[in-house]
């Protein structure tokens, strides 16, 4: 059998398919081993963030301190109701529910009028988390939230008085595009600090949270960031969807003490 040469096309063709291979299973076998890690950092970064919005400070690491305040559960959307026979135990913490909205059978369209968070559909089933003191007593209940802003999509966490369901206690916001100085500022500590003690409802129930130019109310209402009119819009938005619709089922359940004392 004559040997293959190199230097022809037959040969070029060989030397590249082979080059291709051995890189596609460097790059494959990276990927596997890899994803250990990344699972890792990914709910290494979800517990910081849950735990900035918790009111405890990390002692000792992260991970240590979510397993001694954090306590995981889903809901559900529609009904309120605790639901976390819906997953296995070991799946409730990092529930995907960004991915779970874009799949009919773990989805809920979104009425158009209602969809002013501009997300289209969302998960039937949401996290929430339970921050709890030594005593086993519930401090914040904390709910993720999102919906688009003026350039992205913007995620964040709300934490919420568990004796009423109602006044805002922290929030954080942990992925977003929005402009560096302008939008972005919805990750300055002075602006979230805005959010705190205000409240959901009125006393009949009403929604009345608001971000807007020159706030007054001070029990509703924040002012807007300067220069980020739209993306300020966007977070009011995604805040009324999420507070004044969406968990509005949860959220009356926990002011009855049907969540936390059941």
């Amino acid at each position: 059998m004559s040997k293959l040469n190199k230097d022809s096309v037959l040969g070029t063709f060989v030397v590249i398919v082979t080059f291709c291979l051995v890189c596609s299973v460097i790059v494959s076998s990276a990927v596997v081993l890899l994803d250990p890690f990344k699972t890792a950092a990914v709910a290494n970064d979800r517990q910081v963030n849950i735990l900035k919005v918790s009111g405890f400070e990390v002692e000792g690491s992260v991970a240590k301190t979510f397993s001694a305040h954090i306590e995981s559960h889903l809901i559900d959307v529609e009904t309120g109701a605790l639901a976390d026979s819906a997953v296995p135990a070991d799946q409730i913490e990092g529930y995907n529910f960004a991915s779970l909205a874009k799949k009919p059978e773990s989805s809920v369209a979104i009425a158009k009028d209602q969809d002013v968070a501009k997300i289209l559909s969302h998960a039937k089933y949401m996290p929430v988390y339970f921050a709890k003191d030594e005593q086993g007593q519930v401090q914040r209940v904390i709910l993720p939230f999102y919906g688009q802003a003026l350039w992205s999509t913007v995620f964040g966490y709300v934490a919420l008085d568990p004796k009423d369901g109602n006044t805002i206690k922290a929030v954080t916001f942990y992925s977003h595009g929005e402009t560096p100085g302008l939008g972005g500022e919805i990750d300055n500590p002075r602006w979230q600090q805005l959010w705190v003690d205000k409240k959901l409802t009125d006393e009949n129930g009403a929604y009345k949270f608001t971000i807007k130019k020159n706030a007054q109310d001070q029990n509703f209402e924040i002012d807007a960031l300067s220069g980020a009119t739209l993306t300020s819009v966007g977070v009011d938005n995604t805040a009324k969807y999420w507070f004044g619709n969406a968990y509005r089922p949860f959220l009356e359940k926990l002011a009855k003490g049907e969540i936390i004392n059941e």
